[in-house]
């Protein structure tokens, strides 16, 4: 079945105006705020795949994160654009810690760097204005003539990170798609990807689309394409240091080089259509049942206690803050939904998890699906860590419980660890010895993703 392609390529780093907040999201603390220094330009960019029964379309974009809501809003503008089908459209950030916040819920800027009342409304304007370019940009790219092309596949290998959580899990997979013009078989689009977090700038002002922007201005640069980058299962994998700019360059010229000789070489996989997607949202449950109204009473009782604890300066201070509120408000959340999503096609399968995912999840899928499957994290929204069992387990005795969400009760969030910054009220369901069981985390993020790559 022929294939057609259209691309668009946005650069969309934030100034004032039209952004009326240039508050930087990725790390906790001070308040981080940009003031016009731009080291590599942030990009948001549209591709298109028609495979002759409509359009699926992937927008990828170098933010850090995408709440739940703001999620909804821009797939709510366009899904009636591609059928109104959740499934054909498919959001992925690069993850880098140097671009700006984006929405007020998770992470939470009051939490996160005790911002105002006055900057979380400005941050809230700066995400309308956000979505609002997003949902442009594929409206543009949908109204772009398409290149008819074929498409082929094929696994590299680069080392520019490790396993932060010391886990065995180095993942140096280079995926690389490739488009090229049916016309005369000359190269038309390149989307790569790789597992890494993107913060080898470190924690500055400047915003920077860290690794994986140097590794796109590599690849266009050397093929004279537009190219495409699309992070993979990073929770737990961290750039080699030393954390700078410099490393920017260097972690982004070995990743994109490992592309380039890719694309130079032979023994790519034929990717063939139809295109079949799938879109479905999982319910993952927490350690602790908050429909249980008992349960409710701890958790209040023990956030109370850290008010009376801790300084106001505390992460955690604030956070119990948060949970006090929703509580006597709009009550605790009793789910973390997780949206997966898959394009099958000859050839590849395309798999995108939301959150960010850890290594394991990924190996395991791997192992297990028969065929190249190309797995992608941080997917249409991002707002937790998705660990699996054996870290959840050990808590705060890895990594003080970041990756895990629990340092020493793991009924309540862990200070200074992702539940806090996200917030959540409690971490993820796990057993508390031996292999995940039914019902807990691993295990439902694994039946419904194998139950799906077997449709």
């Amino acid at each position: 079945m022929p294939i057609s392609m259209s691309v668009k390529t946005l650069d969309y780093t934030p100034a004032y105006p039209p952004y009326p907040s240039l508050w930087m999201a990725g790390y906790g603390g001070a308040p981080r705020g940009n003031q016009g220094l731009v080291d590599r330009r942030l990009r948001a960019q549209c591709i298109v795949i028609d495979d002759g029964a409509g359009p699926k379309v992937m927008l990828r974009v170098d933010v850090v994160s995408i709440p739940r809501y703001v999620h909804q809003a821009i797939r709510s503008g366009v899904t009636p654009m591609v059928d109104d089908h959740d499934g054909n459209f498919l959001i992925i950030c690069s993850h880098t810690h140097s671009g700006p916040f984006i929405g007020t819920t998770r992470p939470n800027p009051y939490v996160m760097m005790s911002l105002t009342p006055a900057d979380v409304s400005a941050i809230e304007d700066t995400t309308n204005v956000f979505i609002a370019q997003m949902i442009e940009l594929v409206e543009q790219t949908l109204a772009m003539a398409r290149t008819q092309v074929t498409l082929w596949y094929k696994e590299g290998n680069a080392s520019i990170g490790y396993n932060r959580a010391g886990e065995p899990n180095d993942l140096s997979t280079v995926n690389a798609l490739i488009a090229r013009r049916t016309s005369d078989n000359g190269l038309h689009t390149v989307l790569f990807g790789y597992a890494c977090h993107a913060v080898a700038r470190g924690n500055d002002r400047y915003f920077c689309s860290d690794f994986p922007g140097a590794a796109t201005d590599v690849i266009s640069n050397a093929l004279g394409v537009q190219a495409l980058f699309f992070q993979g299962a990073a929770g737990d994998q961290e750039p080699n240091d030393p954390h700078g700019p410099g490393q920017v360059t260097n972690l982004g010229t070995i990743l994109g080089n490992e592309v380039v000789a890719m694309v130079n070489s032979g023994g790519w996989t034929a990717v063939t259509g139809p295109i079949s997607t799938y879109y479905e949202e999982l319910s993952l449950p927490l350690t602790v049942d908050l429909g249980d109204p008992a349960a409710v009473i701890r958790a209040r009782n023990s956030y109370s206690d850290r008010l009376d604890n801790l300084p106001p300066s505390d992460f955690a201070y604030r956070h119990a803050e948060v949970m006090l509120e929703e509580i006597a408000g709009v009550g605790l959340p009793r789910v973390f939904p997780m949206p997966i999503q898959r394009w099958k096609m000859g050839g590849l399968n395309i798999f995108a998890m939301s959150h960010e995912v850890l290594s394991e999840y990924a190996v395991k899928l791997r192992n297990q699906t028969p065929g190249k499957l190309w797995v992608m994290a941080y997917a249409n929204e991002t707002e937790g860590y998705v660990a699996a069992n054996g870290i959840l387990q050990d808590g705060g005795a890895v990594r003080w419980g970041y990756e895990a969400g629990w340092v020493d009760n793991p009924d309540i969030s862990g200070e200074a660890t992702w539940t806090t910054f996200y917030p959540w009220p409690a971490p993820l369901k796990f057993s508390p010895s031996g292999p995940a069981a039914p019902g807990t985390t691993e295990r439902v993020v694994l039946d419904a993703s194998t139950a799906m790559l077997n449709l």
